[in-house]
């Protein structure tokens, strides 16, 4: 819509000197209104780079919308693999073999918290989450000895697909990397019972 105003505006900028040549007076004094012309010609000149300037930012929006709603579409269809992966363990081997031997519960665990920080950076890539809300979410991410895990066993894994990335990427997974190093620095993990114990209704034990 924008860019058909645009569009407009400079056609109407164009055609006013023909405009002008067909409705004027035989007695008009086309000396003075070549002045006013010279005039108005470097006002148009002016008018048509803001012109332009809007449409080149019209377009660079419209392909940002366009690459976030790839990624959106992208982020869906990994999102239904990984849930019909996890309601079926040989579909789970078949799809996201585990690095290294794990138990099946734990190989699900680490698939869950894999999906969590790919949540966070579809969200950090369209700009929802600022470095600072990404670093306190991935601190309360790296509380837990799961998500410490995942990193140990597949974060070389991120890094390496990461960094062949854009700009966006590279300082996700240097964050990542990061809090999960002062994570592990502040001390031990918070143990799986710790959130369960959190959850269960008082008077159960």
């Amino acid at each position: 819509m924008y860019v058909l105003l645009v569009l407009g505006l400079l056609g109407l900028i164009g055609s006013t000197p023909f405009v002008l040549a067909a409705v004027a007076p035989a007695s008009t004094d086309w000396g003075k209104l070549s002045d006013i012309s010279q005039t108005y010609g470097a006002v148009s000149v002016v008018l048509s780079a803001i012109a332009l300037a809007g449409v080149a930012l019209s377009l660079l929006y419209q392909v940002r919308l366009t690459r976030t709603s790839n990624e959106q579409a992208i982020r869906e269809s990994h999102l239904q693999l990984a849930a019909l992966a996890l309601s079926d363990p040989a579909l789970l081997q078949a799809w996201s073999p585990p690095i290294a031997p794990v138990t099946l519960k734990r190989h699900q665990q680490h698939l869950i918290t894999s999906l969590a920080l790919g949540e966070l950076l579809q969200r950090f890539r369209i700009g929802h989450l600022s470095i600072e809300k990404l670093a306190v979410k991935l601190d309360g991410h790296f509380r837990g000895e799961i998500a410490r895990e995942q990193w140990e066993r597949e974060g070389a894994g991120w890094r390496s697909t990461m960094g062949a990335g854009d700009r966006r990427d590279r300082v996700f997974v240097r964050l990542v990397n990061e809090r999960y190093q002062v994570a592990v620095a502040a001390g031990p993990a918070a143990a799986l019972h710790e959130f369960q114990d959190l959850h269960l209704p008082q008077g159960c034990s």
